[in-house]
């Protein structure tokens, strides 16, 4: 079977977590459960969330540092967790932006609609939603309380990007599965290492003044001076060029809930192309094909050659069809054979 790459988890289990670049990437209900991927800046309290299953492993703290939120689609299992992120985001919180297909901000009001927000004021969550169509987003503001959502306009997405942040970027197509779904990818700006070795030698202290240093290194702010512990101050250009090592970011893409047409195949692969890891559903082995092009979703084969064909550093394959949860080992192998970067749990083939 060639090299195995291993998860030190049991399969079914919560996988463990996934370090891809700057962030922690979490399959919070395993492989088997609704998805909801989080997604954790490793420096400062943000996170941003890939779909939005069943929550209830969660604490509601874990949405407080929520950002933006990516949904798929609509189907319950990819938003059933919603209510709980209402409950959440109670009190003094920024808007929540949500990213999804069209119809997602109706979908959005209407969850909102169904609660009663008499008691709490001002502090009812509040989001701000915009759908991709073709290469527009078209934005709505849904507010707690608020009959119906309010349209806020219209920007462009050019090359699918939806959200262009200091940090990284988050681009999306459009695949089809009997409905419009999503499949993102997440890309980190660059990757800021401090060098050890140079700042032991300049026996600076390290402290807050680093954490600085890579935001102004983020935001281009070169001129910009920064006060070291000694007292001294410095160039962020100067100090950049001295301690630290900046390289391209490690791409993350996630998919789920796709047929396995041509124009699937082709879509995810220019989006996941040249990711350091990608999570792709596998819902079906290839003894049921049938059922999953009835269905509009991947097989595992599917699943591992798309991830082939993209180049991708590592594949962790979810989403798996719950009649295999006596036999998990069933639906790595197919993905094994088609992609040999296919990140396996301890145990499973053995």
């Amino acid at each position: 079977m060639g090299r195995i790459l291993r998860s030190s988890r049991a399969c079914g289990g919560l996988p463990e977590a996934a370090k891809v670049g700057p962030f922690t990437a979490t399959l919070v209900n395993g492989v088997f459960g609704d998805p909801l991927l989080l997604v954790r800046l490793r420096h400062g309290r943000r996170s941003l969330m890939f779909d939005l299953g069943d929550a209830g492993t969660l604490r509601a703290r874990a949405a407080h540092d929520v950002t933006d939120l990516f949904i798929s689609h609509a189907h319950v299992d990819h938003i059933a967790g919603f209510l709980w992120f209402l409950r959440s985001r109670i009190g003094e919180f920024p808007p929540c932006r949500v990213f999804g297909p069209p119809g997602l901000a109706q979908n959005i009001a209407s969850l909102v609609a169904g609660i009663h927000w008499d008691r709490v004021g001002e502090r009812g969550p509040r989001f701000e939603v915009a759908e991709l169509r073709d290469e527009r987003l078209r934005c709505f503001g849904v507010t707690a309380g608020d009959e119906a959502p309010s349209i806020l306009g219209e920007r462009t997405a050019e090359s699918g990007v939806l959200l262009d942040d200091p940090l990284f970027t988050v681009r999306a197509a459009v695949l089809d599965h009997r409905t419009p779904v999503l499949a993102y990818a997440l890309e980190p700006r660059a990757e800021i290492k401090v060098r050890k070795e140079r700042l032991d030698a300049s026996r600076l202290e390290p402290g807050p003044w680093l954490t600085e240093l890579k935001s102004a290194i983020v935001l281009r702010d070169d001129d910009a001076l920064l006060e070291l512990p000694d007292g001294t101050k410095r160039t962020v250009r100067a100090l950049a060029e001295e301690f630290v090592l900046i390289r391209p970011g490690e791409k993350l893409a996630y998919a789920t809930d796709l047929a396995g047409t041509a124009e699937n195949r082709a879509k995810l692969s220019s989006l996941a192309h040249g990711a350091h890891t990608f999570f792709c559903e596998a819902t079906f082995c290839e003894a049921n094909a049938e059922r999953a092009a009835l269905t509009g979703h991947l097989t595992a084969r599917a699943c591992g050659e798309i991830a082939t064909a993209a180049g991708v550093g590592r594949l962790i394959p979810f989403h798996f069809s719950r009649r295999y949860e006596s036999d998990p080992a069933a639906v790595y192998r197919e993905v094994h054979a088609a992609c040999p970067r296919t990140v396996v749990p301890r145990g499973v083939f053995e």
